[in-house]
C-alpha cells in the first residue's frame, strides 16, 4: 500500500520488484471529484504520474498508462468518431485536463527520454463491483437508484459507448504480452455498441422490474453530450473486439449487486 504523490515510497517498491512492466491504473477518476477538489486531481494525475514516469525509466520499466476518453474534449462536438489521430480539442474538465497532461508527459518520455510506454484510452468502463456514489458512472447510479425505486436523473440527448471491465481487462493483458517495437503507441479501448444515455435507463429499469421514474435533466456544464469513437485500431493491432454487449453486461452488474 502506498501512495503514487509519494516518490520514495513507489521508489521502495520499484526496488523491490524491478518490475518489466508497469500497468498505471491509479488516479483520481471522478470528474466530479476533480471538480470539487482540482489541488489534489491534479496532484494525483499529473505529478503522480511523473513519478511513475521517472521510477520506469529509472529500472527500466515499460509503462503501460490507464488514459481517458474525457481527454479527447470538445473534439467530441463534431459528432464524428474520434479516433487516435484526432486533435484533442478544448478541455471540458479539470479531469479531462488532468488525463490530457499525464498522457503529454508520457509522450515526452518516451520520444525524447527513451521510455516504452503505451496509452490506452478507455471509453465508459464499468463492471460488478462497482459501488455506487454520487462520483460514480451514470450506469451504476442508474442501478442503485433504480433498485431503491428512486427516480433516474438522465442527462437529456446524451449518448455513450459502454465497455464492460472483462473486455477492457482482455486487452489490457493482449498489450502486456505485446513486444512492443515503437517507443510510444495510444488505443482507443471501448465497446462499438452505441447506447442512448435515456435507453441505457430504461433497461436498467426493465431489469430490475422497477418502478423508478426517468427525470430528464439538462446536461451539466462538464459532460460532454456525445462521446463516440473507433476502435478499429486495436482491432487491426490485436485482432480484439470487447464482446459483452451492454443487455448481457447489465445484467452481471445487477446479479452482483442483488446478492
Amino acid at each position: 500500500r502506498g501512495d503514487i504523490c509519494d516518490y520514495y515510497c513507489l521508489e521502495n517498491v520499484f526496488r523491490e520488484t524491478k518490475p518489466d512492466t508497469v500497468i498505471h491504473l491509479a488516479a483520481m477518476v471522478s470528474r466530479k471529484e476533480s471538480e470539487e477538489t482540482p489541488f489534489m486531481a491534479i496532484q494525483t494525475n499529473i505529478d503522480g504520474t511523473l513519478n511513475v514516469v521517472l521510477l520506469c525509466l529509472k529500472y527500466n520499466a515499460r509503462l503501460i498508462y490507464a488514459g481517458s476518453s474525457e481527454e479527447y474534449g470538445t473534439a467530441f462536438s463534431t459528432k464524428k468518431k474520434v479516433t487516435e489521430d484526432t486533435p484533442f480539442g478544448e478541455p471540458t474538465s479539470i479531469y479531462s485536463m488532468t488525463k490530457r497532461m499525464a498522457e503529454e508527459l508520457i509522450q515526452y518520455y518516451a520520444h525524447f527520454k527513451g521510455l516504452k510506454a503505451t496509452t490506452t484510452r478507455f471509453f465508459m468502463l464499468y463492471g460488478s463491483g462497482e459501488r455506487a456514489s454520487d462520483y460514480r458512472s451514470a450506469l451504476i447510479r442508474f442501478m442503485d437508484a433504480a433498485m431503491q425505486k428512486k427516480p433516474l436523473n438522465v442527462h437529456k440527448n446524451t449518448v455513450r459507448q459502454w465497455c464492460y471491465i472483462d473486455d477492457a481487462v482482455e486487452i489490457l493483458l493482449k498489450i502486456i504480452e505485446q513486444e512492443q517495437d515503437v517507443c510510444y503507441q495510444v488505443f482507443n479501448i471501448g465497446n462499438d455498441e452505441i447506447t442512448k444515455t435515456e435507453d441505457l435507463a430504461k433497461k436498467i429499469i426493465h431489469l430490475t422490474r422497477s418502478k423508478s421514474k426517468i427525470n430528464r435533466i439538462p446536461v451539466e456544464e462538464t459532460v460532454i453530450p456525445v462521446k463516440l469513437a473507433s476502435f478499429k485500431k486495436v482491432r487491426d493491432t490485436f485482432n480484439w473486439k470487447a464482446k459483452t454487449t451492454i443487455d448481457s453486461g447489465l445484467l452481471k452488474v445487477y446479479e452482483n449487486v442483488k446478492q
